[in-house]
């Protein structure tokens, strides 16, 4: 069994499609799954790829749900 490596700030960017600006941001406020090894941060690519798709079901999940209120009178907001 081969183990997925960890990743650098400029991997976990490129692997994401973000800047490294981006990846420093969000694992400082802990938004990404991130860990520090000697001062500089890291990430385990299988980590990312859970965090990838849970991010994704979350926004499938809203998309969804935004779909079924504007298309049901009955739960849809009426103007005044």
């Amino acid at each position: 069994m081969t183990e997925k490596p960890n990743l650098s700030v400029e991997e976990a960017a490129c692997w994401l499609g973000v800047s490294m600006r981006t990846v420093y941001r969000l694992a400082q406020v802990g938004t990404l799954p991130s860990f520090k090894v000697g001062g500089q941060w890291r990430f385990s690519q299988e980590l990312l790829e859970r965090w990838a798709a849970d991010q994704m079901t979350v926004g499938w999940l809203r998309m969804e749900k935004g779909k079924a209120s504007s298309s049901n009178p009955a739960t849809s907001q009426k103007s005044t």
